[in-house]
């Protein structure tokens, strides 16, 4: 073989590499599973609850920290994400190392877990407005 053919099946075996690698990524990246939005009466539920749990914190962090995690992961169950380890949203993951890790100050963090778990609150409970919006087609329908 020539040096030509060396080069033109080097180039053929690289693109190769190259595809197989961005299908690789594409099946590995974690998609957003459809979830049904939560009622009005669910979402002032939650509010209420996280509420109260957040006013519990000084008092009993660690306690706190389990029940947030708790809360979080009834409100996914409702709004049908799937809880499996590997599908919970990364927020979770990350809530959950910082409140359950012992090294270093452990208060703090608590605090950094129930903050995590108060902004996948925020993020999948939706806006009011998308509660409106829900609620006025189930009027319409």
């Amino acid at each position: 073989m020539d040096q030509g053919t060396l080069v033109v099946i080097g180039v053929i075996a690289l693109v190769v590499v190259v595809i197989l690698l961005l299908i690789r990524a594409a099946g590995s990246r974690q998609r957003m599973p459809r979830l049904r939005p939560l009622a009005a009466e669910s979402r002032e539920r939650y509010i209420g609850e996280w509420d109260d749990l957040e006013a519990k914190f000084v008092d009993a962090p660690e306690q706190t920290v389990r029940e947030a995690e708790s809360l979080v992961m009834s409100m996914l169950r409702e709004r049908g994400h799937p809880l499996t380890e590997r599908e919970l949203p990364r927020e979770m993951q990350q809530a959950h190392r910082l409140g359950y890790s012992s090294r270093g100050d452990r208060t703090e963090g608590m605090r950094q877990a129930l903050l995590q778990y108060r902004a996948l609150m925020e993020r999948m409970m939706g806006t009011t407005e998308d509660v409106r919006r829900d609620h006025r087609r189930r009027e319409m329908a």
